[in-house]
């Protein structure tokens, strides 16, 4: 072949095509929105086995059902044991009450509670979106994960700073782990057993460990979980607690 051979063919080559751009990184606030979405929808009804194992050697066994709507009211009902039926808890917000049968009266507890003197606070099982409370950055990526470092907006939110892992693959949240103001790290909670309810996919079982007393931990075990848009205002009222 002649070098004007070649050089006709290849000024009447077609231009190359470019590379495909890469896919641009979420950034963090998109990423805990995701978070939010999936674990916490905005307005849902779900049957929940919440188990205690406590450092002795006890576990104390819970059977609950979970009402949520707007974002920021949630209402659950204790189903089992026999001696918590009839116990109820409600949030609005950052105000939280739990409704004693036997006394028939609500009273006042604190978000940072322990849930049923278990290792989730009470903010941990009634909860609002991450977003509202924490300020997110993306701390580190690798080729599997992101993992988010979540700062509290102000000092009602239980914990001070959480790390929180992110699967790339489905952007589901895999663990956290909780923080105090000081640095020290006082839980970690693994999500894991993804189910798919209707058109959701979410992890149904959620492990919290008690760093400082390490032979504790507590499970909350998502046995039926449904998004509604249909849930009755009236029941996140306080009059109706106990009816």
């Amino acid at each position: 072949m002649t070098l004007a051979l070649q050089l006709l063919m290849l000024l009447s080559a077609p231009p190359a095509s470019p590379p495909p751009a890469a896919a641009a990184e979420p950034t963090a606030a998109e990423l805990l929105t995701q978070v939010d979405a999936t674990i916490s929808p905005p307005e849902f009804e779900a049957k929940i086995t919440f188990v205690s194992h406590k450092a002795k050697g006890e576990v104390h066994t819970y059977s609950m059902r979970l009402l949520k709507k707007d974002s920021d009211k949630f209402r659950l009902w204790f189903l089992s044991p026999p001696d918590d039926v009839g116990q109820e808890v409600l949030r609005r917000g950052d105000d939280m009450w739990s409704y004693m049968p036997n006394l028939k009266r609500a009273l006042k507890v604190s978000t940072k509670q322990d849930f049923q003197g278990g290792d989730f606070a009470n903010s941990d099982v009634l909860r609002v979106e991450l977003m509202r409370d924490y300020t997110p950055s993306i701390k580190d990526s690798t080729a599997d994960a992101w993992r988010l470092e979540l700062i509290a907006k102000n000092d009602e939110v239980t914990y001070a700073r959480v790390l929180l892992t992110v699967r790339k693959k489905d952007r589901q949240a895999t663990l956290f782990e909780y923080f105090t103001g000081s640095g020290k790290m006082v839980r970690k909670m693994e999500l894991a057993d993804l189910k798919r309810y209707d058109k959701l996919v979410r992890p149904s079982k959620w492990v919290m460990h008690n760093v400082l007393e390490p032979k504790r931990m507590s499970e909350m075990i998502y046995d039926s979980f449904a998004v509604r848009k249909d849930i009755d205002a009236a029941q996140f009222e306080q009059s109706a607690l106990g009816r």
